[in-house]
């Protein structure tokens, strides 16, 4: 009874010693997050509040910032201040981070635990030198939204080539409608226009080596890719007052008739007022030249572990939490996104359901020109493509821009 007792007692003590240690061990676990919207914002706090109740012995702190702000200070910030998880994008984007050591990969054991869930093309996006250096969180398409009872109203269908697409771009227009809108003011949105213009009428192995540096923007297929553009605003397909505004401030243009069609990525979804959901569609961008197949543009957003981070440890655990189909899925439902997950019921969503078919059907994806680019375009770019969008659309001037401006980018 002696011996039963003290072993007992031993235990008890055991038992509160591990606690104790337990409580002086759990850390924080500090997040950083990009906001693009309020429903993103509200999904991605409720996801951060479900896993610090189930895991009382983490103290998360997540913190959340515009998505300019938070582009354009990500380097600096995760390079000084010790965050565990961040928001960040696949592609060149990612490949830097992992070039200059400010990320670090994601262990083999939940690696392993990802590539048993998750969609082989999103986990392989995220793998440099053999290493995983990012978590897929959602990807979207880009296309073309519109409204549908005005194209009914019209008699539009859903252009599906070159011929279709200036037909009821003129349409529109003889009806009083500017058939395109872009928010330039952040050289982003506009660039959709260069990425599916070059994609459609070159293809994705020129698209890539343009990107990449290897091929110049003096080379006469971009050229040409900014002829095709400039007609189209030289016949007065483009919205003018919306050029000066940012991505989301054109899309009460469309839902008043003023616009035709807004081309962007499938999240501007989740800030399409609930009552007039229903009567917006999405389409891809249509063939340019039917031989060139399509592919899409699939931006993928993903979480990764900065180098400076203190509690890589609950970073894992964390990101265990989100890859449950139950966490990840709802997340992505909510916020109008594609889950990277292989298992995803259908949506209740006409409009994601649509989405996911374009993604499906593609040929091939790209992420988005800032997310492909070497760094040293990305402003000079945006930069040349924001002065060609002004009147006279000089295309010459505008690519001689870009060229000087990628040479002073590199230092040349």
């Amino acid at each position: 009874m002696t011996t039963l007792r003290s072993l007992t007692a031993n235990l008890a003590l055991f038992a509160l010693l591990t606690l104790s240690v337990g409580q002086a061990l759990a850390g924080q676990l500090v997040v950083h997050f990009m906001i693009s919207s309020g429903v993103q914002r509200t999904a991605w706090v409720s996801m951060v509040d479900r896993f610090a109740a189930a895991n009382p012995d983490i103290q998360v702190i997540n913190r959340e910032w515009p998505q300019e702000t938070y582009k354009a200070e990500f380097e600096a910030t995760i390079a000084k201040e010790p965050i565990d998880i961040a928001f960040w994008f696949a592609g060149e984007r990612l490949n830097a981070m992992a070039a200059k050591k400010l990320i670090v990969p994601i262990d083999w054991e939940t690696v392993r635990g990802l590539r048993a869930v998750m969609s082989k093309p999103t986990l392989d996006a995220t793998v440099i030198d053999g290493g995983t250096y990012g978590f897929p969180l959602s990807y979207y398409p880009w296309g073309f939204f519109y409204r549908k009872p005005l194209f009914e109203q019209l008699g539009i269908a859903v252009p599906t080539s070159k011929d279709d697409f200036r037909r009821i771009s003129q349409r529109l227009k003889d009806a009083g409608i500017a058939p395109f809108a872009v928010g330039a003011i952040n050289g982003w949105p506009a660039a959709a226009w260069f990425d599916y213009l070059n994609l459609r009428l070159n293809g994705i192995a020129f698209h890539q080596k343009l990107l990449s540096g290897e091929i110049p923007f003096s080379d006469p297929r971009v050229k040409a890719v900014f002829v095709e553009w400039k007609d189209l605003l030289n016949k007065g397909y483009f919205h003018e007052p919306s050029m000066a505004l940012d991505w989301d401030g054109v899309f009460p243009y469309l839902y008043r008739d003023q616009v035709g069609m807004v081309l962007m990525g499938g999240f501007a979804g989740a800030k399409i007022p609930a009552n007039i959901k229903k009567e917006i569609g999405f389409f891809p961008f249509p063939h340019q030249v039917s031989k060139v197949p399509m592919t899409e543009e699939a931006p993928l957003d993903v979480l990764v572990l900065p180098a400076k981070g203190k509690n890589h440890r609950d970073a894992h655990r964390f990101l265990k939490f989100l890859a449950q189909p139950a966490n990840l899925n709802a997340y992505n439902e909510s916020v109008n996104q594609i889950s990277p997950l292989k298992q995803v019921p259908l949506s209740k969503d006409a409009f994601m359901n649509s989405q996911r078919a374009i993604l499906d059907q593609a040929a091939s994806l790209t992420f988005f020109f800032d997310r492909d680019a070497n760094a040293a375009l990305v402003k000079p770019v945006f930069n040349g493509i924001r002065a060609f969008l002004n009147p006279p659309h000089d295309v010459d001037a505008a690519l001689h821009q870009i060229q000087v401006e990628i040479a002073a980018a590199k230092g040349l």
